[in-house]
């Protein structure tokens, strides 16, 4: 006899339904007819009717004592949460909030454009103001800085690098 194909996830969520009993009827009667010829789906469907008997050996969950009333609270909890604000007796006060809000909207985009075009208006001062700083000066300033950097990096707190620079640990480089 010809080897019929394995179990498909489908035939096996069939299965499953089948042994629940939960198939319709024609579905359970093509399940059974494939069962009735293959050996393998058969032996398969009789390996998961043992598991499911096996369930009903072991110990079920009991709830505790307060599972309801904690259940119950958090349910009535969470639909206050969700409970919209009523405007009985005061149909007047969504209207002024959002004309308030519109209000600081348009004050906030005002003063906004007014101070970019008064930046934007503002000269920077001329070059020839400006100090003139030698950079040869201020690396020279920071060799030991720069030369150190990838040392510093690793450094998490400046009280440690300040005790670090203290002459009398190293002696002084100046």
């Amino acid at each position: 006899m010809a080897k019929l194909p394995p179990l498909s996830d489908k035939d096996r969520e069939n299965l499953v339904a089948y042994l629940d009993g939960e198939l319709d009827t024609e579905a359970a009667r093509t399940l059974e007819t494939k069962l009735n010829l293959d050996a393998e789906a058969r032996a398969e469907a009789e390996a998961l009717r043992r598991t499911w008997e096996m369930l009903d050996y072991l110990p079920r969950p009991e709830p505790t004592a307060t599972f309801s009333s904690r259940t119950l609270e958090r349910v009535s909890a969470s639909r206050q949460q969700t409970v919209p604000v009523k405007t009985v007796g005061r149909p007047w006060s969504y209207g002024v909030l959002a004309g308030g809000w519109a209000a600081a909207l348009l004050l906030a985009g005002t003063l906004g454009f007014a101070g970019v075009s008064w930046l934007s208006n503002s000269k920077p001062p001329p070059a020839s103001a400006m100090p003139r700083v030698d950079v040869d000066q201020v690396l020279a300033r920071d060799r030991r800085l720069i030369e150190n950097k990838r040392l510093y990096e690793l450094v998490d707190d400046i009280g440690f690098l300040r005790q670090l620079d203290d002459p009398e640990l190293f002696g002084d480089d100046s």
